[in-house]
């Protein structure tokens, strides 16, 4: 028995639109996105969905803003501004019925990882592997397009947290809340890894003891891992320390520039 339900809890209609709002503001308060960036969704049902609009800033949305769709994602009042990522959210509640929110988010550290060609799969704090587990990273496509929405519907099968190369996350979770919780995870993952590696070389957890971690976290319902074998993901190769410190160096002063902005 574990911690892990195969339906997400349900939710009426206001307190959702509430949880989105607060889950924006959250995201947008710590730096996660900027302008109009990001995007968030919650199932109301097996043919509802609750998304956040196209085009305005997410930390200053309004219960009201936000837009009803179908699950082919066509929204119910005429005219409404359904989010540009939508496939990504209709694609991610494909592949996971367990789920009941996506938060597709523009983590300044994390994606800084993906642009020198890091993994944040590096199981270095034990908080993270019971919370976020593997963190595999799709190859990059065109934003918005089918494309995106393909490489996440795979990872997403086993993981419960996907980067995007030079794009962003996506995190899911029984709800907006929970799924919020894993991108400030993330973000402070990367955060800690970066600071690591600019001090030295980290060490990765024992593999005897991220076994141990995740059998805790299926007992506690953290997060999901691949059964029985790895998600599609491309293979992991041990970069070349030498090009490792130059990509760091090459990375630091943005990173540190964009840590501040969101602070």
């Amino acid at each position: 028995m574990t911690g892990r339900t195969d339906v997400p809890p349900r939710i009426d209609e206001p307190a959702a639109r509430e949880q989105v709002v607060e889950a924006c503001r959250r995201m947008h308060q710590q730096g996660l996105i900027a302008g109009g960036e990001g995007n968030v969704s919650v199932r109301l049902s097996a043919t509802r969905l609750l998304v956040t609009p196209s085009g305005v800033n997410k930390g200053f949305l309004e219960p009201s803003d936000l837009v009803v769709i179908d699950r082919e994602g066509r929204p119910e009042v005429a005219g409404a501004r359904v989010s540009t990522e939508v496939k990504v959210h209709l694609a991610a509640y494909r592949a996971r019925p367990d789920i009941g929110a996506v938060v597709h988010a523009h983590p300044p550290t994390a994606i800084a990882f993906t642009l020198a060609g890091l993994s944040l799969d590096q199981r270095l704090v034990p908080e993270s592997v019971v919370a976020l587990g593997e963190i595999p990273t799709a190859a990059y496509a065109t934003p918005s397009t089918a494309d995106v929405a393909l490489g996440i519907e795979r990872l997403l099968r086993d993981h419960d947290v996907v980067m995007m190369e030079r794009h962003g996350s996506v995190c899911v979770g029984a709800n907006v809340l929970a799924a919020c919780d894993r991108l400030e995870s993330l973000e402070h993952t990367a955060r800690i890894s970066f600071l690591a590696r600019s001090l030295g070389s980290p060490v990765p957890l024992p593999a005897d003891e991220v076994a141990r971690l995740h059998r805790l976290a299926e007992v506690q319902g953290g997060a999901r891992r691949p059964h029985p074998a790895p998600a599609t993901a491309r293979p992991a190769v041990p970069p070349d320390p030498a090009a490792v410190d130059a990509a760091v160096q090459q990375v630091l002063s943005r990173v540190l520039d964009a840590l501040q902005r969101g602070r």
